[in-house]
């Protein structure tokens, strides 16, 4: 769907058409989904998480000003679920991250068309800081552009870029 569509869909939705947010579902749930998974490792956990995101869309969806922003404010919803999820969780100390689905959507038949072994980046995404790890996962594997990175983050756009081109560098380093 192109931006234009999805923002009348924004509109109708606040308006309370139902079909509307059923076309919206239909077209972000994989993909938050998938951010969630990633952000918990635990895809079970992460459908309850995304779809109480969808739940608080629903009551909340008024308030967004910009049907612009909509595709950015679910992700931050997501990631903010996210949070308090581990908050609340006594023993969660420190959820790990699925790198082997980063690994595989930044293999080389999704990125630079080298022949790196998929453990080897595996390792390398490892090595990088967690917000590094967060900011080339929105880039790459849910294409979201670096202004939207930056409103789901809640940093600066120069921050976003800086962090993305920190984290390239030390991949290059690592994998050669």
């Amino acid at each position: 769907m192109q931006q234009a569509q999805l923002d009348l869909l924004v509109l109708a939705m606040q308006d309370g058409d139902k079909r509307a947010f059923g076309l919206l579902y239909r077209h972000y749930h994989r993909d938050l989904r998938r951010f969630a998974a990633y952000l918990l490792t635990d895809p079970a956990l992460a459908e309850d998480v995304v779809q109480n995101v969808w739940l608080k869309v629903g009551k909340r969806i008024a308030r967004l000003n910009d049907p612009a922003v909509f595709t950015s404010w679910l992700y931050r919803a997501v990631r903010w679920e996210v949070l308090d999820y581990q908050k609340q969780a006594e023993n969660c100390k420190q959820q790990t991250i699925d790198i082997e689905a980063l690994a595989a959507q930044l293999s080389p038949a999704n990125s630079q068309q080298q022949a790196y072994d998929s453990g080897d980046l595996s390792k390398a995404l490892a090595l990088l800081a967690a917000e590094e790890r967060l900011v080339l996962q929105l880039h790459y594997l849910h294409e979201l552009e670096l202004s939207q990175i930056a409103l789901i983050v809640d940093i600066p756009l120069g921050t976003v870029k800086s962090r993305l081109h920190r984290a390239r560098q030390q991949l290059q380093q690592k994998l050669q």
